[in-house]
């Protein structure tokens, strides 16, 4: 998998692959990747004794249970032999360490067909083996979430940039760091995002991820956490499209600058240069057009005949006007024709 998720931009990210390789020394992300490849590169034949416990516990023979039964094997595996081993663990504290798992093991269970089903068993039997195996996670409740797939991602996001933010904020200390603009670009991204699904999540009896939205909010609104982030991107606040604009709330931001083209364009400043160029694109051939027009046809050349003999006559008014010689000249050429076609009818 790759970290952090891009799919709530607002515009699609043209090398996603340099924006993930920012945060790869994260160690959030650093967790989940080496969580990754530990599970992917565990045997069956590796598997630890007393992870045959899942064997007994998960309905292999329904929609999903082989799924739902490597997982559960290949996690306990992980959490029984890896953890504090082959994976870093050093600077997360037990409480982290248990939403990180938490976490990468839902992104697991949302891709199997009827997890609904097995999830219970699922973390009902990992919870036990949990507390059987003297490991990090002894007493940790792996946090089981009944909840749908994009309420999980809105939490996932929100939780993940919680974690994230106070190193995004030291990489921002560096002002020649050339990466500079990626990383305001990933905040200015997230609180784009915020505003957005915090629309549809009025309370906490009716909404899964109420306090998550409560925490993201009280962490932001902290005096001089919003007066760096201006300062360090060169941001400024801007109504959001969506959300409520409260003062005690977090911000939509943009980049400093017209705010008359941002009101109409958007707060994006690539997409305004892309929107000006496009319009620049499609205008310059109009704009040739009536250069040849005027300056290379008889019309052309009977309109400058005309001003020129405005400037000698001081601007006086003449007998025929501009709207007199369009009649005139349309006459003209209406004769012009009419006389073709009459030497070509004779000349048959």
């Amino acid at each position: 998998m790759s970290y952090p998720s891009l799919d709530y931009y607002e515009n699609s990210v043209d090398n996603p692959e340099k924006i993930h390789n920012l945060f790869s020394d994260f160690p959030l992300y650093i967790f989940y990747k080496k969580l990754d490849k530990d599970y992917e590169s565990c045997n069956d034949e590796d598997i630890h004794e007393k992870c045959d416990f899942c064997t007994g516990q998960i309905q292999y023979n329904e929609t999903g249970g082989q799924d739902i039964l490597k997982l559960c094997k290949h996690t306990c595996h992980i959490i029984s032999k890896a953890y504090g081993t082959s994976i870093p663990i050093n600077n997360i504290t037990n409480d982290k360490l248990c939403n990180y798992t938490s976490f990468w093991l839902y992104n697991y269970i949302k891709r199997i067909p009827n997890y609904l089903f097995h999830i219970d068993k699922l973390y009902s039997t990992l919870s036990i083996v949990c507390k059987t195996i003297s490991v990090p996670l002894k007493f940790c409740s792996l946090k089981k979430d009944n909840i749908h797939i994009y309420e999980f991602n809105y939490r996932k996001i929100l939780f993940e940039f919680l974690e994230i933010y106070d190193y995004i904020k030291s990489k921002l200390d560096h002002q020649n760091d050339p990466n500079i603009q990626l990383y305001c670009n990933h905040i200015k991204e997230n609180f784009r995002n915020y505003n957005i699904i915090k629309k549809s999540c009025k309370n906490k009896d009716t909404c899964e991820y109420y306090d998550d939205l409560e925490a993201y909010r009280k962490k932001f609104i902290e005096e001089g956490v919003l007066s760096t982030i201006y300062e360090k991107c060169d941001y400024t606040k801007t109504p959001c499209a969506q959300g409520s604009n409260a003062e005690d709330d977090v911000p939509c931001l943009r980049e400093k600058g017209n705010s008359f083209l941002y009101q109409i364009f958007g707060n994006d400043a690539e997409n305004i240069i892309n929107i000006l160029l496009k319009v620049t694109t499609i205008s310059a051939p109009i704009l040739v057009l009536f250069v040849i027009l005027f300056k290379f046809t008889p019309f052309g050349k009977n309109l400058n005949k005309l001003k020129q003999e405005r400037k000698k006559s001081g601007h006086k008014k003449k007998e025929v006007n501009i709207q007199d010689y369009m009649k005139n000249y349309a006459a003209h050429l209406d004769s012009e024709m009419k006389n073709r076609v009459h030497l070509g009818y004779h000349a048959t």
